[in-house]
């Protein structure tokens, strides 16, 4: 027995495509969502990973190690 008031046949037929052509064109359309939203992630990953460039540059021509108290000297005074 086949349901004459399927939903998806009725937009199939108000939009002249079949229910497969639909469905077809639904999973298309979830896939470039779905690499569009990776190509996003994608930029800002290569954004995040240009700026730590440019900080690492930028720290090692203005500080030195030799002009870091990293604190070990604290370990021992007693």
């Amino acid at each position: 027995m086949q349901n004459e008031n399927d939903s998806l046949a009725r937009l199939a037929h108000a939009h002249g495509m079949t229910d497969l052509e639909i469905e077809e064109r639904e999973s298309v359309l979830a896939e470039v969502a779905a690499q569009q939203v990776i190509r996003r992630w994608q930029e800002e990953e290569e954004a995040d990973l240009q700026a730590l460039r440019e900080f690492e540059e930028h720290c090692k021509t203005r500080v030195h190690p030799e002009d870091i108290d990293w604190g070990f000297h604290d370990q021992h005074d007693f």
